[in-house]
């Protein structure tokens, strides 16, 4: 962070006790070159929003320090050197020096480079991810890397032996750079890690690309061989796994991928007319992404592939021409209570591909978006349900106008659904490898919005609608011409899937929104399957708790008074889908599902008015005595509050007693100055509120939206970034409702209802290795408890 283009910013710091501690911290992290007589990789972790003198961690002499890798955690710079034994005593050197002489001018001694370190730990195999398309592998999952060693005598020849002592499997190949070798290597993130502590020449570790195209040129024949691998080591779902619910052109589950997934009373349609088999292909590439997500890197992994879901498909378009408009919310609701009639006690994400041409709606309810919040909410039938509905894609030449295209082109018609989860594409992949796109580029920079994807850039009054879309998933991308004239799509920019005719060929390749939302609902299946005490209002909440936006996001968008706009164009970002599977065990992410009755009748004497009635607060059981030793440093607060309204669609205006949405949820931190009591009595004053956004005028800062464009729709998530030791003392958070259509159209007899909210709490400490989980972990034994005002 530069200010006005000049020099580096340093920041201020007490001298002594910030030498103190990084010389603490260099001590432990250097003890393991001490009694290994070899090497350490230290991680310098920057001060939030300050650089890293980099040119200082980078030796130009051999054998004394090299920086391996730079990553970046929000607005953090972590820089992993390599440092031989006899060169730790140049940082603690530094450290000294900076503490107690002063330079010439008058400055502390190395304070460019000292100041803006905020922590120094050894490092991990973590450490040197740098693949920032990519979330780091969950534990236990066996992948190819692309692994890039330090080059040097012998690196090649010794790495591969090591990883074949650690179990892993190298790869045939190596590419050679001026001070970088490159080589593949197949294992889990245990072995790579034992591997890391083995072998110093490995500098950085990113995900291996497995190419579409590979597969796609096989012939049938050895297509079909591959797919009989995979199936092979596939090991199918029970029969009351959760499922993906394919609403689309109807899946072909003759493909021998597919059939251990989809059996035969899962397969319907909405007319029996229509047949139920895909006469179009879409169906089943969207049937294997969600069964097993881009098929490419499990054809080449030779592990066994647990599937912990199931498939089901509703053909919900004609074999020829189209549904009328009018019907498709009907025909939506059809299509899932057919699917429910078929497997009544299997939970279910709905996964809807099928969007409308154009996004003229901008925003405002359509009878099929509302029909899908009529249905998740469970209006008609107290059942609810989660859908994964796609943004929808522009047309693709419009892509040469990548990105101001996307900031035009409007979320099409039903991804404006305020319960649904609306996902975009992420653009994942940017290496071009057909011969006849010699010289063409990705249009989209990886981690940045997919070339088609729609957004809610340009809707009008913006604060009014839901955040669309929620979150980004994969979806390949497209190549442009040098003269950027013209732009295609291409098998190397795409997801690898089933084709639907298997008698011809076993893989083909898809991508964009639909492909997005495919993967967004296998994440949400997954999640089902390892928790089935879930609800569909928590599962959705914690998809998008574990979405952040990616660097290339922030680059795009990079000032504070930028983010609604990147709240807009990319919603909460791409989850981390290790996290969302993980967050239900995590003892630093704490849930609660709770029922709330938002509103009552108020009698005084002859007169009767409609109220607010409950609240609810949650006391949270932090560590106190752990943050409060960490003090000043930083720590992130996330919290995601999740239910689901109840529609009234029609073109009144949308205000006052015509509001769309039958009542609000609002959420609320205890500051780290006032009482318990002054909080309660704080937020009792909000909720009484004759709005449909009360503010409680609690401590704002901090938050990285606000209430002001946190409160759209009806999923609420924000991050609060401050010192520890004021989280300690925020010690609670209250729920309680603003103002809806239950409300104000009280003759309509709903003012009475109540309804489920999902309340999701985590902490995060960047950079800070201090174990705040145990603690956690042994105060959850008890629930938290909901006290209601």
């Amino acid at each position: 962070m530069h200010a006005g283009g000049g020099k580096p910013r340093v920041k201020a710091q007490d001298r002594g006790a910030h030498a103190r501690d990084l010389e603490a911290e260099l001590d432990t992290a250097a003890a393991a070159a001490e009694d290994a007589d070899r090497p350490v990789r230290i991680d310098f972790h920057s001060e939030p929003g300050f650089e890293l003198a980099l040119a200082s961690l980078d030796s130009t002499r051999p054998g004394a320090y090299e920086l391996l890798a730079v990553r970046h955690d929000g607005d953090v710079t972590i820089a992993t050197v390599l440092v031989e034994r006899k060169s730790i005593k140049h940082f603690r050197k530094a450290i000294e020096e900076y503490a107690a002489k002063d330079t010439r001018k008058g400055l502390p001694a190395h304070e460019r480079l000292i100041a803006n370190i905020s922590a120094i730990h050894r490092a991990s195999v973590r450490s040197i991810w740098t693949d920032e398309g990519a979330p780091f592998p969950a534990n236990g999952e066996a992948m190819w890397w692309e692994a890039w060693l330090r080059r040097r005598e012998g690196a090649i020849a010794g790495f591969r032996a090591r990883a074949v002592e650690q179990g892993l499997r190298p790869g045939p190949r190596t590419l050679a750079f001026i001070d970088r070798l490159v080589t593949t290597v197949y294992g889990t993130v245990e072995q790579m890690g034992a591997l890391f502590e083995e072998d110093d020449a490995l500098a950085e570790l990113r995900r291996a690309k497995e190419l579409s195209t590979e597969f796609l040129s096989l012939t049938p024949r050895e297509q079909a061989e591959w797919a009989r691998d995979l199936r092979r080591r596939v090991v199918p779902p029970g029969p009351d796994a959760p499922s993906v619910c394919l609403l689309d052109t109807g899946v072909n589950r003759g493909h021998i991928l597919l059939e251990p997934l989809l059996d035969a009373r899962s397969t319907l349609s909405c007319d029996e007319q229509w047949g139920a088999n895909d006469h179009n292909g879409h169906g089943t590439e969207m049937a294997g992404l969600a069964g097993f997500g881009d098929l490419a890197p499990l054809l080449m992994s030779g592990s066994l592939v647990p599937i912990r879901h199931r498939l089901e498909s509703v053909k919900i378009l004609p074999p020829a021409g189209n549904n009328e408009r009018e019907v498709y919310g009907a025909l939506t609701q059809e299509a899932v209570a057919r699917a429910e009639a078929a497997n009544p006690d299997r939970a279910r994400a709905v996964c809807l591909t099928v969007t409308t041409r154009d996004g003229r709606d901008q925003g405002k309810p359509s009878s099929w978006s509302a029909a899908i919040d009529q249905f998740a909410a469970g209006a008609l039938d107290d059942q609810r349900r989660l859908f994964c509905v796609s943004a929808g894609n522009a047309d693709v030449d419009d892509a040469m106008n990548y990105p101001t295209s996307n900031e035009t082109d409007s979320i099409h018609d039903p991804g404006q659904s305020w319960n649904a989860i609306t996902v975009g594409a992420l653009a994942d992949r940017v290496d071009i490898t057909e011969p006849e796109f010699h010289g063409w580029s990705a249009v989209a920079p990886a981690g940045d919005l997919g070339p088609c994807s729609t957004t809610s850039s340009t809707w009008p009054g913006q604060r009014r609608w839901p955040i669309k879309p929620e979150i980004l998933m994969p979806g390949g991308n497209i190549a442009i011409n040098p003269d950027r004239t013209v732009v295609d799509a291409t098998d190397s920019l795409s997801l690898l899937t089933t084709h639907w005719m298997p008698i011809e060929r076993q893989f083909t390749t898809s991508g964009d929104t639909s492909a997005a939302a495919a993967l967004a609902a296998r994440l949400a299946a997954r999640i089902q399957a390892d928790y089935r005490q879930l609800w569909p209002e928590t599962v959705r909440g914690l998809i998008v708790h574990a979405a952040e936006w990616t660097e290339a996001m922030r680059r795009r968008f990079p000032a504070k008074n930028d983010v609604e706009k990147r709240l807009r164009f990319y919603g909460f970002g791409v989850p981390d889908e290790a996290a969302a599977v993980r967050s239900a065990d995590d003892a630093l992410t704490l849930i609660a599902q709770n029922t709330i009755q938002p509103f009552i009748k108020e009698k005084k004497g002859k007169s009767t008015r409609f109220v607010t009635a409950d609240m609810h607060v949650h006391r949270l059981p932090w560590p106190t005595d752990v943050l409060t030793e960490l003090g000043e440093r930083d720590v992130d607060l996330r919290v995601t509050l999740s239910y689901f309204i109840e529609p009234s669609p029609g073109e009144r205006g949308w205000k006052q007693r015509h509001r769309y949405a039958s009542h609000g949820l609002r959420f609320e931190l205890k500051t780290a100055t006032e009482t318990f009591e002054q909080f309660r009595t704080r937020i009792n004053r909000a909720a009484r509120a004759e709005d449909e956004k009360p503010t409680s005028k609690g401590d704002q800062r901090g938050w990285t939206l606000g209430p002001d464009l946190r409160t759209a729709g009806s999923i609420h998530s924000d991050t609060w970034t401050g010192p520890a030791i004021d989280l300690a003392r925020r010690s609670a958070i209250a729920i309680y409702p603003a103002i809806g259509w239950w409300r104000e159209r009280h003759h309509l007899g709903r003012w009475n209802q109540k309804t489920r909210y999902s309340l999701v709490v985590s902490i995060r400490t960047p950079g800070i290795e201090t174990d705040i989980y145990t603690p956690v972990a042994i105060q959850l034994g008890i629930p938290v408890p909901t006290e209601i005002a």
